[in-house]
């Protein structure tokens, strides 16, 4: 069930579901996208919308290849959503739950892009509130290659410091 998502995104399908929202496949004007669609009851809250915005202001800023960058804010009726860069891959928790245990190669590769991405979040004054194996997106070209491990600094999981 395709939705659309302001004016230049469409939202395909779910991809996931957390506490503050949901986050989908997306469409947009460049190509596909991740969509992290707040929860209406929450897009209402104006202090959170207020919250929301100036804190992706502060993403927007922050160019880090193991950080998902976020692309765009959509602020529509009731949505409110953020436009990220699309990983593809999976989550550390669907590989350890898979795999069991990593290679310590494989883990020591894993921890190292997390630390320097969460760096470079807290030198932007990001803090990253809800590091977890859930939250830690594997792309398919690493690891083991240049894509890496990637903690989603994203508004509802990050504040400024």
């Amino acid at each position: 069930m395709a939705r659309n998502i302001g004016s230049r995104y469409t939202a395909h399908q779910i991809l996931g579901r957390g506490s503050a929202g949901t986050v989908w496949l997306g469409e947009g004007p460049e190509g596909p996208v991740a969509i992290k669609l707040l929860r209406e009851d929450l897009a209402s809250d104006q202090e959170l919308v207020g919250r929301f915005v100036q804190e992706r202001t502060a993403l927007l800023g922050l160019d880090h290849p193991h950080v998902v960058a976020v692309r765009d804010l959509v602020v529509d009726g009731n949505d409110l959503a953020l436009v990220m860069t699309l990983v593809r891959g999976t989550d550390l928790r669907t590989r350890l739950d898979r795999e069991r245990r990593l290679a310590p190669e494989a883990a020591v590769a894993i921890i190292a892009d997390v630390a320097d991405g969460l760096a470079a979040a807290h030198k932007a004054q990001i803090v990253h509130r809800d590091v977890k194996p859930e939250n830690i997106l594997l792309d398919m070209e690493g690891p083991l290659g240049p894509g890496g491990a990637h903690p989603p600094c994203s508004p509802t999981s990050a504040s400024p410091s």
